[in-house]
């Protein structure tokens, strides 16, 4: 495995097989039948056999809709019916997470729409009449379609049908268009060869064949001789690579997932590469893998559990002979209590196996029997998680083997080296010797990314003798925000910086991920959502839990490698948006390192004043006799954050209500603490509402601790860490 491609490969894969196998089916499709209230009769009777197909409930069940379009004010009724139409089936959709389709039929006359002189350009247009009457501008209706997240199929029955594939550049994620003739072609008037009867035909068929139809091969059987028709369809998808659209029976109550059922069963596929991982090749196999997912599949997920826990069982047989390097280094209470850990989980994993075997003797009843084996993998995957954290944080404090544990087999296998490296980082350099090089992106490669930049201000009135420590300061964190680093960190691939002393500022460049290129990069903070957002962009009950235990393991694994934030808010974690304007809220990012540096490190430059920012910062950092920053600082931040996104309320909204003078620090925090504890348990649950609790008390761990805070580390990982997953659990 490459170093660009990292333990996050699984997660980006399943990811995608997620998606593939929830868009499957589709949880809301509508099918729109138009026709012109004053045109030809026979357009009108064929859209309706068509309709009623499609609404049987023996054979597809659609919901299905008329619409005839009137010759006055045409164009503003049809987009005023479609727009409504697309909004209720989006919203329906998004509110059940999955996928909604909307059929738009078509029956009626077409426009040549190739007058030059008047500067057409061979657009679709429709007509209520072969000639004279009213006409329809539909391009401009489709391409306020282009920016949805649902799925269309247009069948159009009209001349000159094809001309509705002359759409611009700006082309959606899913549509497809079937239609009667290609450009400049005329098509039969209503009747028994008639592109809609012959549609109707070939959809019956094929649903009496195969319980399903695909657009693709629905083209394919009527361009066949046997379809009889006069002028030969066209075929065409107006978005970017995907399978064609399966048209089945909708099920408005689906039934359980086919793991639940009896006969249902689960297997392995050993897939081995000719060459080593990287993002490309990883998107190739996701698309192969996700591609035609036959109906009675029920998941598709790639892991490596067993893998992982032959690595681990290995190391720790070497460990027990004295024989595994890593261990050679550590003192005996360290492996013992790695070691311990193994043990506790070879318990639980035993336990696992009795149940599976007992019940395998009494009945083999299979679903019981592949619910044990999928809770012996999941208890697997759990337990190699925790060794690997524990493993992890007793290497990352014992620096005096750090280097020799970044060419271990077993580290690389397990995920571990890249953190060893960051520590490195973070230890080795000295803030008063660090070469402040500047690295910028060159034109060419400014052109083949897309790039987020941020921009740290330090006014024109800060001591010129303090540039050039914090100038270094920027360098190391560039040098660190350079180096590898798994998914867990949540950080944005880093690109490069400069110093412009005439703006009185820094740039950090960061790569925005590929998958977000489609909507030029837009991103949005968790505080301008909060603020600003209406409920269909706020995130559902298990996202904000989601969201709140990825951000606690980023900070995590931030304090692992020693090194402190020092500006956690709502303003430094974002979002980007798919194309369409739907905000990810499955991964979101760190950003904000506000000359961030490790703890040894003191504190540098003036207090602020500002309550937007000193409602984040814990009361020891507030004021003109602040204390340096800690990591126990980073951790109150993030208590705020969270409360924030628990009650969906702004901080400042939280400790201003009713207040309009400034506010001393401790009113503040105390201010915050209520909230939590009044409010939260309503909204998110006991369990978040402790871990919040603990980050605001500021009471993780007041005893004796080493340099590393290790004993932190452990409180933060039990007191908010396992809080969090205990309610993301339940929710």
């Amino acid at each position: 495995m490459v170093d660009g491609v990292n333990e996050g490969w699984e997660k980006h894969i399943n990811k995608q097989l997620e998606l593939s196998i929830r868009f499957r089916a589709y949880v809301c499709v509508k099918v729109l039948i138009l026709y012109w209230e004053e045109g030809d009769e026979g357009f009108k009777r064929e859209g309706r056999d068509l309709g009623r197909i499609l609404e049987d409930k023996e054979t597809f069940n659609f919901e299905v809709e008329e619409f005839a379009i009137p010759t006055s004010k045409s164009y503003l009724q049809l987009h005023n019916f479609i727009t409504t139409s697309l909004l209720s089936v989006s919203d329906y959709a998004d509110n059940k997470r999955g996928a909604s389709l909307l059929i738009i039929h078509y029956g009626g006359h077409g426009d040549r729409n190739d007058d030059k002189h008047n500067g057409e350009e061979k657009r679709s247009v429709w007509a209520a009449q072969r000639q004279g009457g009213p006409t329809l501008e539909w391009f401009r209706v489709q391409e306020d379609l282009m920016m949805t997240d649902s799925h269309i199929l247009l069948l159009f029955d009209c001349c000159f049908a094809a001309q509705a594939g002359r759409a611009r550049n700006n082309r959606p994620s899913r549509i497809e268009l079937l239609a009667a003739a290609a450009m400049g072609v005329q098509t039969p008037m209503p009747g028994k060869k008639s592109f809609t009867m012959a549609l109707i035909r070939e959809l019956v068929a094929g649903f009496e064949k195969e319980r399903c139809v695909t657009i693709s091969d629905l083209h394919r059987r009527l361009v066949a001789r046997e379809a009889e028709l006069l002028a030969t369809p066209f075929y065409m998808k107006l978005g970017h690579d995907y399978n064609s659209i399966r048209l089945e029976r909708f099920c408005n109550n689906p039934s359980p997932n086919f793991g639940d059922g009896v006969g249902s069963l689960s297997f392995q596929l050993l897939i081995k590469t000719r060459t080593q991982l990287d993002k490309s090749n990883l998107d190739e196999i996701t698309q192969w893998l996700g591609e035609n997912i036959p109906s009675t599949v029920d998941t598709v997920q790639v892991d490596s559990i067993l893998q992982t826990t032959a690595c681990i069982q290995n190391f720790v047989e070497e460990a027990r002979q004295s024989t595994q390097p890593l261990t050679k280094g550590l003192n005996g209470p360290v492996v013992e209590d790695i070691l311990d850990v193994w043990d506790q989980a070879l318990i639980m994993i035993r336990h696992c196996l009795a149940e599976q075997i007992d019940v395998n003797r009494r009945d083999r009843d299979i679903p019981t029997v592949q619910k044990l084996a999928e809770k012996l993998l999941h208890q697997l995957d759990a337990e190699n998680s925790i060794f690997v954290d524990v493993l992890e944080q007793k290497l990352l404090y014992s620096t005096s083997i750090v280097e020799e544990a970044m060419d271990n087999t077993t580290a690389k296998t397990l995920g571990i080296a890249d953190q060893l490296k960051l520590r490195q980082i973070v230890t080795k350099l000295d803030p008063s010797t660090v070469e402040s090089t500047q690295v910028s992106l060159g034109e060419d490669s400014a052109s083949q990314v897309s790039v987020l930049q941020e921009r740290k201000e330090y006014g024109p009135y800060l001591d010129p003798a303090e540039i050039p420590a914090l100038t270094r300061r920027v360098s190391r964190l560039a040098e660190l925000l350079s180096a590898p680093k798994n998914d867990g960190f949540l950080a944005l691939q880093f690109l490069g910086w400069c110093h412009s002393p005439i703006e009185h500022q820094y740039v950090l460049d960061f790569k925005i991920p590929s998958k977000y290129e489609g909507n030029r990069g837009v991103y949005i903070s968790l505080q301008s959502l909060i603020k600003n957002s209406r409920r269909p962009a706020r995130p559902s009950l298990n996202e904000s839990f989601d969201i709140a235990f990825l951000l606690a393991k980023a900070l995590q694994k931030w304090h692992s490698i020693g090194w402190v934030h020092q500006s956690i808010s709502s303003p430094n974690v974002i979002f980007f948006e798919y194309e369409g304007g739907k905000v990810d809220f499955a991964s979101p990012f760190l950003g904000g390192f506000e000359f961030a540096r490790p703890d040894s490190d003191p504190s540098m430059g003036h207090a602020a004043d500002d309550l937007t920012f000193n409602v984040y910062r814990h009361p020891n950092r507030q004021g003109d006799a602040r204390k340096g920053h800690r990591k126990i600082h980073d951790i109150y931040s993030l208590g705020v954050v969270l409360l924030e996104l628990g009650l969906w309320q702004s901080s400042f909204d939280i400790v201003t209500s009713r207040m309009k003078s400034s506010i001393p620090a401790l009113v503040i925090k105390q201010k915050l603490q209520v909230a939590a504890a009044e409010r939260l348990p309503h909204y998110a649950g006991r369990s978040y509402k402790a871990a919040v609790e603990a980050c605001l008390s500021s009471s993780l761990h007041t005893g004796w601790d080493d340099e590393n805070e290790s004993q932190l580390a452990v409180s933060f990982v039990k007191m908010v860490v396992d809080k969090l997953a205990k309610g993301l659990a339940i929710a």
